[in-house]
């Protein structure tokens, strides 16, 4: 746990409220994963994968996965940040027009987009946002892949790409920073952002794409790294605990633990696994449940078109 004299004081937020648009990465699992057994397997560059937007492959199983996070700071401003851009255009398209999107990035009202990672459900679909702001300031983590930045341009970007360093957290707002965390995952994909935010008397909210460092991992940077770490409200987004619904005593224990870090608001999306929600029920956990509505799969997850209100 950091000491008061080291923790990192990244300000405060009066209130945080984050519209899921779309935590579908895709609707079935097994076409996903026998498309990349057909490539070659897990060790596979994703961008050898004819998957929408680089070909038609299963065009009809691609969605995606991103989030609205709109933030109040302690002076009254507001702020709006995307965090990830999701996967197929078609989709993408749909979702931003349905929730408003595509208006607030045409009228420059979304400050910022936020890459957690660049696995191609939560990156592929930048064009769906570039088309509307192309001059929005992008954040990437560290492990970003040439193709990926290349990938950016030929989308039609025209602003900054600004690469956020391994464990050097950066204070997008105040009261809401990003942190890259290392990591190596399924078809060559490094590096993940993780966003923390300071709500003001509740406490740390953590946000991932897919927390793919391990959700405990990820909980116990933010305690011993933040002023206020010692008091986690709330959680959003994919925790990657059984995202293909094994079970195991190892994540038996995961959710065993999260239930000793007095988490207020659990509000979890695909990655996470319904075995694992259902568990986290089980154990008493507060977990938010969703609508199942606009394409969602399943109301255990915070799902498209559901809003998460904190503050």
């Amino acid at each position: 746990m950091a000491t008061d004299q080291t923790a990192l004081d990244i300000g405060t937020l009066n209130r945080l409220r984050i519209l899921c648009i779309s935590e579908t990465g895709w609707f079935d699992t097994l076409t996903v994963f026998d498309d990349i057994r057909a490539a070659g397997g897990a060790e596979t560059d994703q961008y050898a994968i004819p998957w929408p937007p680089f070909g038609a492959l299963h065009s009809e199983n691609a969605a995606g996965f991103a989030a609205l996070l709109d933030a109040e700071t302690t002076d009254g401003t507001r702020h709006r940040l995307l965090f990830d851009t999701g996967w197929n255009p078609e989709w993408m398209n749909r979702r931003f027009a349905e929730e408003g999107i595509d208006q607030l990035l045409q009228e420059g009202q979304i400050e910022a987009l936020i890459i957690s990672h660049e696995h191609f459900d939560h990156f592929w679909g930048i064009g769906s946002t570039l088309q509307h702001c192309p001059n929005i300031s992008i954040y990437v983590p560290e492990g970003f892949h040439p193709q990926g930045l290349a990938f950016i341009k030929q989308q039609g970007h025209t602003g900054k790409i600004l690469t956020i360093p391994t464990h050097q957290p950066f204070i997008l707002i105040p009261g809401l920073a990003v942190v890259s965390f290392p990591m190596k995952t399924l078809l060559q994909v490094e590096g993940e952002n993780v966003l923390y935010g300071h709500i003001r008397d509740r406490g740390l909210t953590m946000i991932t794409g897919c927390g793919h460092g391990g959700v405990l991992n990820l909980l116990d940077y933010a305690r011993q790294t933040f002023q206020g770490g010692e008091r986690i409200h709330a959680l959003y987004g994919g925790l990657h605990i059984a995202p293909l619904e094994d079970w195991d005593a190892t994540r038996e224990q995961v959710i065993a633990t999260l239930s000793q870090y007095g988490i207020d608001k659990l509000a979890c999306n695909h990655c996470t696994g319904r075995r694992a929600v259902e568990k986290m029920i089980e154990t008493g956990l507060p977990v938010v449940q969703g609508s199942g509505q606009h394409g969602s799969q399943t109301g255990l997850f915070v799902g498209n078109g559901d809003v998460l209100e904190l503050g």
